[in-house]
């Protein structure tokens, strides 16, 4: 049974770091990753061309994982994220998808071709007329992007990400089913835990730069490597060892390791040529901001709660931010660069058109929230809890989960 104890005050702490991280993601997809893939998408008054803020959500991710697979049981544990991400997902899935294939066939000066089934599903015929034509998505990338396995194919050119943001979720599933299946265990003893922590650093490591090597990697190896999320599992090891350490059961020292060991294992896999590639963040402001928030993720997780004079007056708009957080990660991106190019196409200007993209996204991120997330989630564990403990639901209220989010 779940831990019937009263649940401690919400910290603005955390609030502050998932809203930071997250607007770090859509500054950086916005300013500087929408050029890179779509090279009329520039004059903005800034970039930001650092890249930290996705691997940040899922430490805190990882952090909260311990705090509550700790109270419950592990299956209902599951059922419940599963419940809060997936049926968000799947919308956001299908809403881009949609507007995607309207879109870019726009963009790209190509006839509709005719029909419902013609324009979902159909290939516009003839030579796009604009210089700089985009990818029209196809009835593959939809199936592949709503079962997860677009890190499967895309490398053989099967089929493609909708949304550059989607490679989280696969990769939070897979950690969330493994912290349920290895939580009960009596095996798990705290010595065990802790050298499964370095191993989850040190071994992808290993393969990728001892086993293998990232100029020649075969690409098969790599597909197995990326879609079992081996490139970022060390960030949910340093979550489980800052937890460990917040609960004093892990020694300064020790948790000091582990933030340089996650820090080196950042940098090594978003830039295993130890340079970054035309298509990179930029490699320095990357580590440095990553090493930042990872701190700062050490003072939420320990210290006092950051109840600042000037903090206190915000706190209201930065917890309803982080709320929605996890749906703004969803709808920001691609819905973002095509909002941008219509902007563009009517000539708003790039000091204007970068607050009215990341307004949309704000709306539309609370949208999937309101509309999608928290009802489903509330009615898919309400409904499985009722079948076990009838007229008692699992859950009053739904709290925001995982990337963008508590978990």
């Amino acid at each position: 049974m779940p831990d019937a104890s009263p649940r401690t005050p919400r910290k603005i702490s955390w609030d502050v770091l998932r809203v930071v991280a997250v607007f770090a993601v859509m500054l950086g997809h916005v300013t500087h990753q929408g050029a890179l893939l779509h090279p009329e998408l520039v004059g903005y008054p800034f970039r930001v061309t650092a890249q930290f803020g996705a691997a940040i959500l899922l430490v805190i991710s990882a952090f909260f994982v311990c705090a509550s697979l700790r109270k419950g049981e592990p299956r209902r544990w599951l059922w419940n994220r599963v419940a809060r991400l997936v049926p968000a997902y799947l919308v956001a899935v299908a809403v881009t998808y949609v507007v995607a294939r309207y879109a870019t066939i726009r963009f790209s000066g190509l006839p509709f071709p005719p029909g419902l089934s013609g324009f979902l599903f159909g290939v516009p015929q003839g030579p796009p007329s604009d210089p700089s034509p985009w990818y029209i998505p196809t009835g593959a990338d939809l199936l592949a992007n709503l079962g997860m396995v677009q890190e499967w194919g895309w490398r053989y050119e099967l089929f493609y990400y909708l949304d550059g943001a989607y490679w989280t979720l696969p990769v939070q599933l897979i950690a969330f089913t493994a912290a349920a299946l290895l939580w009960p265990r009596r095996w798990r003893t705290h010595r065990l835990t802790v050298g499964l922590l370095w191993a989850l650093i040190l071994v992808p490591l290993f393969l990728r730069f001892v086993v293998f090597d990232p100029v020649s990697t075969p690409k098969l190896v790599e597909t197995f490597y990326y879609g079992l999320g081996l490139h970022r599992v060390h960030v949910f090891a340093i979550g489980i060892a800052i937890w460990l350490w917040a609960k004093r059961r892990l020694a300064h020292w020790h948790v000091a390791l582990f933030v340089l060991a996650a820090c080196a294992a950042q940098d090594l896999q978003v830039f295993p040529f130890h340079q970054a590639m035309p298509n990179d963040p930029e490699r320095w402001p990357s580590a440095i901001g990553f090493a930042i928030m990872l701190l700062l993720v050490c003072l939420a997780a320990r210290g006092p709660d950051w109840r600042f004079p000037g903090l206190s007056r915000i706190a209201p708009a930065v917890t309803w931010l982080a709320g929605i957080s996890y749906g703004l990660y969803l709808v920001h991106q691609e819905l973002g660069y095509i909002l941008a190019r219509a902007l563009l196409n009517l000539g708003v200007p790039g000091w204007l058109r970068l607050p009215l993209v990341l307004a949309a996204a704000v709306l539309g991120g609370w949208a999937i929230t309101a509309g999608v997330e928290r009802p489903v989630h509330r009615w898919l564990t309400a409904r499985r809890d009722r079948r076990k403990t009838p007229g008692k639901p699992q859950v009053k209220d739904s709290e925001p989960v995982s990337v963008g989010g508590a978990s």
